[in-house]
């Protein structure tokens, strides 16, 4: 579906919507002099001027983004799915891949406010993790909004869809047998709920990044804080929007009273258990 007008549907508009003005034009111009002759000649000259006016008004804001929201095709879901075929049963399995592997796959989600350390923290779990012979794959904020989501805003629409788009991506890596660590503020407790329930609640390690907004606006390695509180950002979590954090997360990861290296051994040794089992003998 095309997100802007056809030259010919703004042509169309243009007289449609002129036809309305210049019979409003002409009303009042008839009631102001009295004169119907003189209304209808202003209402005419007018007509012409003002429909070549909207055409190219309208044309520029076709141009301009400013104040559009990302684009969403409502298809009825027995519409959409009419022509999917999935292919699952006919490709290798997820234990398949496991096995080729030597490992189980599970998706780490961490989340926390903006400087927190979630994504030096995935950065050394995900040496520490390769180095044990697990294979595994880092999901970034910035990466993915420079990718994948690089249409998405920040508005609570565009944040949801942000989220669902990486569990989805993070799914497919969890049937191909990988471990997958997200790094994400996903701050939200419903966005980590969407994500957990496209991943499954038995393969979804929510870890808690827990550090305090004080510490963060410390570190401010980006400088977001600095210009969220001038205003230069709008819905800037800790800031002007809220994060609710976990309830009952999995682990939780103290990043003001140690080092992200230390933060991280812990993650790696509560992790490894679980993908990289040893073999009874």
């Amino acid at each position: 579906m095309p997100d802007r007008d056809t030259h010919k549907r703004s042509l169309v508009k243009g007289f449609t919507w002129r036809f309305l003005g210049t019979l409003d034009t002409t009303l009042i111009s008839w009631a102001v002099t009295g004169n119907p002759l003189k209304a209808i000649s202003i209402g005419g000259i007018e007509v012409f001027t003002k429909v070549i006016l909207y055409y190219f008004h309208e044309r520029v804001w076709q141009n301009i983004r400013w104040g559009k929201g990302v684009l969403r095709t409502v298809i009825y879901p027995e519409e959409r799915l009419k022509n999917i075929h999935p292919v699952f049963d006919r490709i290798l399995s997820r234990e398949d891949r496991e096995a080729y592997l030597d490992q189980r796959s599970k998706v780490i989600w961490l989340t926390g406010l903006s400087g927190s350390g979630k994504t030096t923290i995935a950065q050394i779990l995900e040496k520490k993790l390769f180095e044990a012979g697990v294979f595994c794959q880092v999901l970034d904020g910035d990466n993915i909004r420079s990718g994948i989501n690089n249409n998405l805003g920040f508005s609570a629409e565009d944040r949801q869809e942000n989220i669902r788009r990486i569990a989805e991506v993070a799914k497919l890596y969890l049937n191909s047998g990988v471990v997958t660590i997200c790094s994400f503020i996903s701050p939200l407790r419903q966005m980590r709920n969407t994500a957990r329930n496209i991943i499954g609640a038995e393969d979804f390690v929510e870890v808690f990044v827990d550090t305090p907004l004080a510490v963060c606006e410390e570190r401010d390695v980006k400088g977001l804080y600095q210009k969220a509180r001038k205003g230069e950002i709008e819905e800037f979590t800790g800031v002007s929007a809220p994060y609710e954090a976990p309830e009952n997360p999995a682990l939780v990861l103290h990043t003001a009273s140690q080092t992200p290296e230390a933060s991280a051994r812990e993650l790696f040794e509560f992790i490894l258990p679980s993908v990289k089992p040893v073999d009874d003998e």
